[in-house]
């Protein structure tokens, strides 16, 4: 389990994250919502351990507790959490002309090296996962924003895809923490990128974060929704439990009417004024 306790980090005088506990389960999506500025990146990026040993340089100070399988997260080594857990950031421009594939393949360095035959046939897979495999050999610089979503996609997928697939037993618990993965994508996208985590995280057995801004998005694919008010994390449960019209008009600053229905997903759609 990843988890953070009593999660506080302050910048100057602003604190960005105020006594917050979360977790993330292997095997379950958890969708993190809230305004802009309510210090969701912030979150992922203290639960992905970018802060740790870097506090001095971003004028931050951070305390309580994250630990990841049971280890505190500052106790283990780069070559540990890249092999444990990936990161997707909501943007990454490239200057370079690398292919798809070459970047695919950069999830494979914490492997070994992304060398092997096996780390491309690897990274292959990923990207037909991500509905990236026909721009294997094209140009990142010359992708759409879309198009560079998914190839990203496919590199946290070679990242954290485990040795062996459709074994009799789950692979090591395994940790993907994305900021809007949808953002850039279409429609028919978004659906494909989220259908694909909802699959691998009970395949592979990874813990999924994923910051959103849709709730009813979020609440189709997310085994639970965290909701996150001003750094405070307002609740944590399934989508039909804490997608509640206060919730959302705490965390997302709109009144909505909730629909729900028997077997599916609660609804939320703005009040009529």
């Amino acid at each position: 389990m990843l988890t953070t306790f009593d999660l506080t980090l302050r910048r100057g005088s602003k604190t960005v994250l105020r006594n917050l506990s979360l977790r993330i389960r292997p095997g379950e999506i958890v969708a993190l919502l809230g305004r802009n500025g309510a210090g969701k990146s912030t979150l992922l990026k203290a639960m992905s351990g970018e802060f740790h040993g870097n506090l001095q340089n971003n004028e931050a100070q951070l305390t309580g507790h994250i630990s990841l399988n049971e280890t505190p997260l500052a106790q283990l080594t780069p070559q540990q959490l890249a092999t444990t857990r990936a990161v997707l950031p909501q943007s990454v421009q490239f200057s370079f002309p690398f292919t798809a594939m070459e970047i695919a393949l950069l999830g494979r360095y914490p492997h070994g090296g992304g060398r092997t035959l096996n780390d491309r046939l690897i990274a292959m897979e990923a990207l037909a996962l991500a509905g990236a495999a026909t721009l294997a050999e094209r140009d990142v610089t010359t992708l759409s924003g879309g198009e560079l979503a998914r190839v990203q996609f496919a590199r946290v997928l070679a990242q954290l895809r485990p040795p062996h697939v459709n074994g009799g037993s789950l692979p090591g618990a395994r940790y993907l923490l994305l900021d809007e993965p949808t953002a850039a994508l279409d429609l028919a996208h978004q659906h494909h990128l989220l259908s694909t985590l909802r699959q691998l995280s009970k395949e592979w057995n990874i813990g999924v974060l994923a910051i959103m801004h849709d709730p009813n998005l979020a609440a189709r694919y997310a085994d639970q929704l965290a909701w996150l008010a001003d750094g405070t994390l307002l609740v944590q449960d399934t989508p039909t439990r804490s997608m509640t019209p206060h919730v959302v008009r705490t965390c997302l600053g709109i009144d909505v009417e909730v629909i729900r229905q028997a077997g599916k997903p609660p609804f939320a759609i703005p009040s009529m004024v």
